[in-house]
């Protein structure tokens, strides 16, 4: 009789067992995995953290020089912390001190800002002097670079002399590197440093007696008094004030101020770490407009006649300066690993340092009192607390969780002869199969030749 096999199927507690070993196996490999990467992550930084020295409470910083190198022996941030900071190397410097006063100005009118944000030289019009006559009519001060000129008179003011030799620029197009005044394509280059303003809406000055600088923002209004809400006490922690202290009241004096943030309140202004609080008669502004260069220059000549002498209300910078210069660091490592280009948008609201009159950055950080050499923007003890406690109990847990299970599976498992895995202490009895399981007898009929000779054989032993 002939066989054939049928195909045989795996039985269900078989696959369970299976997929359970390949699932705490899996876990196991990812938690160790994490664990590694985890400690250049988050354990390391974690215990440079608590053991930094950095005070916890935030202070005032503001950027004093900032540099762009392709090489650099540190950088304040850099985009993957595996590896070396290489091509794109911020390096910033910063002025460290105490927070100015809180201000609440009453009863304003005719309130309003005025924007003159910071030039962005990239954006201009270029012109590609290398190609045909695209610069026979170049005029105006630019800046060029083997032949490449970007036209800064679109969105400056520039106060230049020029000094240097005469470039004509069709002719000589590769000679035009550097700094230059041009006229009908002839152009004259500038060797000496000369500064350039922006071009800035008005600032309306008719009957306005208060103005607060926020960044490169100027909030103007006609306040009736200035309350203070703190004290400051020079380098030292300030105090707040249980009521607000009048510093100021309308008459013949306009008040101006530098502060971190400006915002309106009903009916009046609010502002925060305001410093540099000066007095002006109100005779020496200009009637009715100002621009921004007429208005910055009054306020450099106003300083010297503050709000407060004594420092404590509307201080100058100097008397809260911890540090004059350090570095700044976006954290302790100075890094991040999100990969998404966040170096480069701290560079941009971190990295202004004032040039061609533009307003400085201005941020709160963290130092430490004993070291001047650097500064943090993002220090948060609780954060690094809580993500620490998160990056050990979860891997740790599922590693442990896993490995257990693991055991458990090796002790209550067995395999029989016919190589399945079952549970000894999950059923009592199993029906085993026998060595013929998924055989199967062939039972079908004689083909039509067996029968014939069947029938042949028969009549033969009959005769």
């Amino acid at each position: 009789m002939g066989r054939k096999y049928k195909h045989r199927t795996i039985p269900e507690q078989d696959r369970k067992i299976c997929g359970s070993i390949c699932f705490c196996q899996f876990t196991i490999v990812i938690s160790c995995v994490a664990l590694v990467y985890l400690s250049v992550a988050i354990y390391m930084p974690s215990h440079r953290a608590f053991h930094a020295g950095i005070e916890s409470d935030p202070v005032m910083c503001q950027t004093v020089n900032t540099t762009l190198v392709n090489y650099c022996s540190w950088a304040s941030c850099g985009e993957w912390c595996l590896t070396k900071t290489t091509g794109f190397c911020p390096q910033i410097h910063a002025t460290v001190r105490r927070n100015g006063t809180d201000i609440l100005l009453e009863n304003c009118t005719r309130t309003a800002s005025v924007s003159c944000p910071m030039v962005n030289v990239a954006a201009v019009k270029r012109f590609n002097c290398n190609n045909g006559s695209e610069c026979d009519m170049l005029t105006g001060v630019f800046e060029c670079k083997l032949g490449h000129c970007s036209n800064l008179s679109e969105v400056m003011l520039c106060h230049d002399r020029p000094d240097g030799a005469v470039v004509d620029a069709e002719r000589d197009n590769m000679k035009l590197n550097g700094n230059f005044r041009c006229l009908n394509s002839r152009c004259t280059r500038i060797k000496t440093a000369f500064s350039c303003d922006r071009y800035c809406p008005k600032i309306s000055t008719s009957n306005i007696n208060v103005f607060l600088m926020q960044g490169d923002n100027i909030y103007a209004a006609s306040c009736s008094r200035a309350l203070a809400l703190n004290r400051a006490l020079g380098n030292k922690p300030g105090e707040r004030l249980s009521e607000p202290k009048e510093i100021w009241r309308k008459g013949e004096d306009v008040i101006i101020a530098s502060c971190f943030a400006v915002g309106r309140v009903a009916e009046g202004l609010r502002a925060e770490d305001c410093v540099n609080g000066s007095l002006m008669s109100e005779l020496q502004v200009p009637q009715p407009f100002l621009n921004f260069t007429t208005f910055l220059s009054l306020y450099e000549r106003s300083l010297p006649r503050q709000v407060d002498p004594g420092d404590s209300f509307l201080p100058s910078q100097r008397s809260l300066t911890i540090y004059n210069n350090s570095r700044l660091y976006i954290n302790l490592e100075g890094c991040v690993n999100t990969l998404r280009g966040e170096c480069r948008d701290f560079l941009a609201s971190h990295g202004a340092d004032g040039d061609n009159q533009t307003a400085q950055s201005r941020y709160p950080c963290y130092y430490n009192k004993n070291d001047s050499f650097f500064v943090v923007a993002r220090f948060d003890l609780n954060k690094t607390r809580t993500e620490l406690l998160i990056a050990v109990i979860v891997p740790s847990c599922l590693f442990v969780i896993s490995l257990t299970t693991l055991v458990v599976i090796t002790r209550s498992v067995q395999v029989g002869d016919d190589a399945k895995m079952r549970c000894r202490y999950c059923v009592d009895g199993q029906s085993t199969e026998g060595e013929g399981e998924g055989l199967v007898e062939n039972t079908a009929a004689s083909t039509p030749s067996q029968g014939r000779a069947i029938d042949t054989e028969t009549r033969s032993m009959a005769l």
